[in-house]
């Protein structure tokens, strides 16, 4: 190596180590400016949204579970990391709260949803705890898929068959009906 790469890399690392310094001092400084002394560990994990609609929602409550489909073996050839895991299961989450049936995420089961009153808010970072959690976009299956597809979709799926105690991974759950009655079995299951 020449005298003058010798130099170059040197002068890189330094500009390296004192960026990454500076950085970090700024950053600390911004912190204490604002007061915010919380430790990324404190913070509440990021949300994934799982809708469903009231009767199916109420049944989940009941049970304190997410429960998965069991797909086609005709889907289970196509999807080959499904295929593979011990349980062929998966339980479909979304990280878009505003997420539409058929546009960012598939409705199930090919059942259309009766209505999408229930929203279960579940903390993915409690999740990865104890399950295996992966992005995932149905387009990806498509063996004609040119790989550029994105579809809308910011699906999360959580490979088992089963979520449970649900109550564990729950950020919240929303209710966009008007049922009195429904509001008041999921503020007792959350006040558990």
């Amino acid at each position: 190596m020449t005298h003058q790469k010798k130099l170059v890399n040197i002068f890189i690392i330094w500009l390296k180590v004192n960026y990454n310094m500076n950085l970090q001092e700024n950053i600390q400084r911004i912190k204490q400016m604002m007061n915010l002394n919380e430790k990324l560990e404190d913070i509440q994990g990021t949300p994934l949204y799982h809708k469903t609609s009231t009767n199916t929602g109420l049944e989940i409550i009941d049970s304190d579970s997410l429960i998965s489909f069991k797909p086609s073996d005709e889907y289970l050839d196509v999807d080959k990391r499904l295929a593979n895991t011990k349980k062929q299961s998966a339980i479909s989450l979304t990280r878009d709260k505003n997420w539409e049936p058929d546009q960012s995420i598939g409705k199930g089961a090919g059942e259309a949803i009766s209505n999408s009153d229930i929203v279960f808010v579940l903390d993915k970072s409690k999740l990865e705890t104890k399950y295996r959690v992966e992005p995932f976009n149905y387009y990806g299956l498509d063996p004609d898929d040119t790989g550029t597809s994105k579809g809308g979709e910011f699906e999360e799926r959580v490979l088992t068959d089963e979520i449970y105690p649900l109550r564990k991974y729950l950020i919240n759950i929303q209710y966009f009906g008007d049922n009195p009655e429904v509001r008041n079995i999921i503020d007792n299951y959350l006040s558990k």
